[in-house]
């Protein structure tokens, strides 16, 4: 890469930077409202438990109810960026501690419930094997009676830059139909479908927006 090339490469925003603080302060808060709130071990503990678990979903809820839904190719020029990455960090605090998710996993429909709560769908009747990672819980829907191998991924966002040096977001719900199989470390993009029925298998990709199985192209007839 040349100097002039390298000079060019859009800059993250000072939103985007100044955002990076939002999951460091949602957990040092809540540690403060629990303790100044109650003067026991138990009562500090569900404090902070409600705090950690209910905020960034309602937060996410209430974001996307204002300013909607961020879907498409995204640049930082545009709101829909700004919602994302707001979403995103209010995120960021799951991915980093991902056994915080996994307590949910443990009592049947409340993983679901809470999904639901950020405005993804996941059905009660589907099962996610230990290590799953959804990155973008607004955005994401599985069907019933799936299955969510050990850490397979449901990306909902892909960064890249485009031809000009821009940053670039695609975001999209992936989607896993009912009873399909999404196999071990198997990862879909945003926007790519899992058919109903269909297994992918284990360590395998379905990129942005395509599906599997994949659509076979029949050469046109002269």
């Amino acid at each position: 890469m040349t100097d002039v090339e390298s000079y060019n490469l859009e800059k993250p925003s000072a939103f985007s930077l100044w955002l990076n603080g939002l999951p460091l302060l949602h957990l040092i808060s809540g540690l403060g409202i629990s303790v100044g709130m109650s003067e026991t071990t138990s009562g500090c503990v569900g404090i902070l438990a409600v705090w950690i678990y209910l905020l960034p979903p309602l937060a996410a809820r209430l974001i996307i109810t204002i300013w909607g839904r961020p879907e498409g190719r995204l640049t930082q020029d545009m709101r829909a960026y700004r919602v994302w990455w707001a979403l995103t960090q209010w995120q960021i605090l799951f991915n980093r501690l991902p056994w915080l998710e996994e307590l949910l996993r443990l009592v049947p429909g409340l993983y679901a419930l809470w999904i639901g709560l950020w405005g993804g769908q996941l059905s009660p009747y589907a099962y996610v094997a230990p290590r799953v990672l959804i990155t973008d819980r607004h955005a994401v829907r599985v069907e019933r009676g799936a299955v969510l191998g050990m850490k397979s991924i449901l990306a909902g966002h892909l960064v890249q830059r485009d031809e000009t040096g821009r940053w670039l977001v695609l975001a999209a719900a992936p989607i896993v139909e009912s009873e399909a199989i999404l196999g071990g470390a198997a990862q879909l993009g945003p926007g790519a479908v899992l058919r109903a029925g269909k297994m992918l298998p284990t360590g395998c990709r379905v990129h942005p927006f395509e599906e599997w199985p994949r659509r076979k192209v029949h050469p046109q007839t002269p």
